[in-house]
């Protein structure tokens, strides 16, 4: 027991991400999704801030990635995972593989699971000696998944769904998972970025946690969530592109004599 001494702040905001992952997954089973969507959203900022502390004020041990990893993997695919089979699986149309529809939402829950656990390998291994994601980051796929859920899942279990729409929102979350293990790269959150997306962040965590806090909230939050998906939007087409100039950029600038 002595080894859990050397467990340091950036660790206790890793374990803070764990823990409100597992807290989403008893949200999820009770069918409270937007609950579940504000821990999940929460766990993200955990995630960000103990790479913070961890690049701030170091580490006493080497098992800190692991850790991290095996919380987002609670937090950002098992988590999501359930409620994709929650919003898309039928329990009236029999089980998985005798309903065209519950086969879908079963193998859309599949692929993202798997696909975010192997981009977890990935970066665990070796990936995070780079300074840029080699594959979409599993918070940001989380992200997207409970805003795709919110706004075109279960109505029962949304409340301000615009639209029931299973198969365009499985095809997606089938695509982010393809991102998740892909060459592609996004980048890394940091600096101005991180200003931004923390207001980006706000945006979304906010009017969760009003309408939580009151149910009688009179928040515009399908256009509130729209706007966040917009957001989310951004980082997940555009990243790749900033990633491709942002090289281009500081060579010119060398060549130039700026730098």
């Amino acid at each position: 027991m002595r080894w859990l001494s050397r467990i340091g702040a950036a660790d206790l905001l890793t374990l803070a991400n764990g823990f409100l992952g597992t807290l989403a997954i008893t949200y999820v089973l009770d069918g409270e999704h937007v609950i579940a969507s504000l821990l999940i959203l929460l766990a993200v900022i955990m995630d960000g801030l103990d790479g913070i502390v961890a690049r701030n004020y170091g580490s006493p041990h080497e098992f800190g990635r692991f850790l991290d990893s095996i919380s987002d993997a609670v937090s950002f695919c098992l988590a999501p995972g359930l409620i994709i089979y929650n919003n898309f699986y039928d329990k009236a149309l029999g089980n998985a593989w005798g309903s065209f529809p519950n086969a879908v939402a079963t193998v859309g829950t599949m692929f993202f699971v798997v696909f975010g656990l192997l981009r977890l390998a990935r970066f665990a291994g070796k990936d995070f000696r780079m300074k840029s994601f080699l594959g979409l980051p599993t918070p940001a796929s989380a992200i997207l998944v409970l805003v795709l859920c919110l706004l075109w899942g279960n109505e029962v279990l949304n409340p301000f769904s615009i639209g029931y729409e299973p198969y365009f929102i499985i095809g997606t979350i089938i695509v982010l998972a393809f991102l998740m293990v892909s060459d592609i790269r996004y980048p890394k959150i940091r600096g101005k970025l991180a200003l931004v997306a923390g207001l980006g962040m706000a945006l979304g965590i906010l009017p969760l946690m009003a309408l939580v806090a009151s149910s009688n909230s009179s928040l515009p939050m399908k256009e509130i969530i729209v706007i966040f998906f917009g957001l989310i939007l951004v980082y997940v087409i555009g990243g790749p592109a900033y990633e491709k100039y942002r090289p281009r950029a500081r060579r010119k600038r060398k060549s130039s004599g700026t730098v």
